[in-house]
């Protein structure tokens, strides 16, 4: 009865007391000088300034434009502070730990949410959304992003991106060749390429070992590139792959060389973070937003000039989703938003296509046997790292008794397959995962359109066969 007596002010007080006391508890902070938004652009900046900072906050930004860069500045007098940046749909687009004093440029599209962790941090940091600047330049002023979706290790694409990047080097004067690979592996490949051996070489060859670039045919594809054209200089862009063995042995030459506190040993060991958190979590969205945000940054250090680029034709599609999530746009799709026609893409994977199987054998789907082309396997592990291949039969003469199935709305473009894909066929695709296990799928070819390209679609087998 008492309560009915006390004021709508003294009510709002002591709710703004409890909300103080709540935001206290939470952050556990010290001396804070100013932790808040910047002026009259407080939905698209955030910044703290304080003596001592310990726990966690967060706030999400609206920035004003659709393509934008989150612009992220922090400087570390002491303990660490680690941020994470998601989207609305609660993908990571940035995660780093325990960062110095450092600046990031993280591609948005639409509002994120930026989180704060931090332990006894001394410093400040500030969060902001900028235009990206390249879109407002003039396409006199933009350079030309030529980028070739392949399937890892195939001959016939090797020598194809070889002749390529023979008639940019020769005829056009390109020297920047983006690839994917982590920073500090292409920054060893350029030491390599200054060198009178191959020892650097043959240590990166021996670290792809049981993946998809572990194949004679690359090793000679970067033989012939060091020997034809020695001025190639290689731009890594993927996330830290093979970081506990190449990417530790280069922060120790850099280390060993009075290169510690570079350009060069600051990425590389964001570049080993970045590998890090991806095979701890097995996220691909993180992984292509990842991969853009590197591209960005060292297309940026190179001046727009004109550039050619070796991706796995997952990354490439110009108007394609992610391969793993079909959530975010591809690498290729998130550059060709800022740097609008100047992004150019070529899917080489056509050329790995066989003609002839390799083998004809027999499986048998319910009672009745079938006629199966069997047409080789593809290394997935470049692309899921939770798995190894993904092997192919063709039946021959069975459309009719598999068209009515219901489909499963998984989608495989023709791209994918080793062989030509023609509308009225039935595929047995076996995918091996890391643990040896293998999954059964069957796919059907509808005449189905994807993200742009024909695909097939996975079916579910529900009906007995004639």
């Amino acid at each position: 009865m008492k309560w009915k007596f006390i004021n709508k002010k003294t009510i709002i007080i002591i709710m703004a007391i409890a909300m103080i006391a709540i935001i206290i508890v939470r952050l556990n902070t010290h001396g804070i000088t100013k932790i808040g938004y910047n002026g009259k652009e407080e939905r698209q900046n955030w910044s703290g300034t304080y003596i001592l900072l310990n726990g966690t906050i967060q706030h999400t930004l609206y920035p004003e434009e659709l393509q934008n860069i989150l612009q992220i500045d922090t400087e570390t007098e002491d303990g660490t502070i680690s941020i994470e940046i998601k989207d609305e749909g609660g993908a990571v687009l940035f995660y780093q730990e325990n960062i110095g004093t450092n600046r990031f440029e993280v591609p948005i599209f639409g509002k994120v949410t930026a989180q704060i962790m931090a332990s006894n941090h001394k410093g400040n940091f500030n969060i902001s959304c900028q235009v990206y600047a390249y879109s407002n330049t003039t396409q006199q002023e933009a350079g030309h992003i030529f980028l070739y979706g392949e399937q890892h290790g195939i001959k016939e694409i090797l020598e194809k991106e070889l002749q390529l990047w023979e008639n940019y080097y020769s005829e056009y004067g390109m020297r920047d060749l983006f690839v994917e690979l982590p920073y500090y592996t292409a920054e060893f490949l350029n030491i390599w390429m200054q060198s009178d051996n191959d020892d650097i070489f043959n240590e990166l060859y021996n670290d792809w070992e049981k993946t998809a670039i572990h194949t004679p045919e690359i090793k000679e594809f970067y033989q012939q590139i060091k020997e034809r054209f020695p001025e190639t200089i290689f731009h890594g862009t993927d996330v830290g792959h093979q970081y506990a063995t190449t990417g530790e042995r280069y922060v120790t030459y850099l280390n060993e060389n009075g290169q510690n506190n570079t350009e060069k040993y600051w990425l590389a060991k964001e570049a080993i973070d970045q590998g890090k958190y991806y095979y701890a979590h097995s996220d691909e969205v993180y992984r292509e937003n990842t991969m853009t945000r590197n591209f960005m940054r060292e297309y940026k250090k190179i001046n727009g000039v004109d550039i050619m680029g070796i991706y796995g034709s997952a990354h490439t599609g110009i108007h394609a989703l992610d391969y793993a999530t079909n959530t975010v746009p591809s690498m290729a799709n998130q550059l060709s938003r800022y740097y609008k026609s100047s992004v150019i893409s070529e899917d080489l994977t056509q050329l790995a296509q066989r003609e002839e199987p390799v083998n004809i054998e027999k499986i048998q789907i319910e009672n009745k046997e079938y006629e199966a082309l069997y047409f080789g396997k593809s290394d997935l592990s470049a692309i899921f790292p939770d798995y190894q291949c993904r092997e192919y039969w063709r039946l021959e003469n069975a459309y009719n008794d598999f068209k009515d199935c219901p489909t499963t709305g998984d989608m495989l473009p023709y791209n994918n397959y080793p062989m030509t894909v023609e509308e009225g066929q039935i595929f047995v695709i076996d995918y091996t995962k890391a643990d040896g296990s293998v999954i059964r799928k069957y796919y059907r070819s509808d005449g189905n359109v994807w993200q742009g390209s024909p695909a097939t679609e996975e079916f579910e087998i529900k009906h007995s066969t004639p």
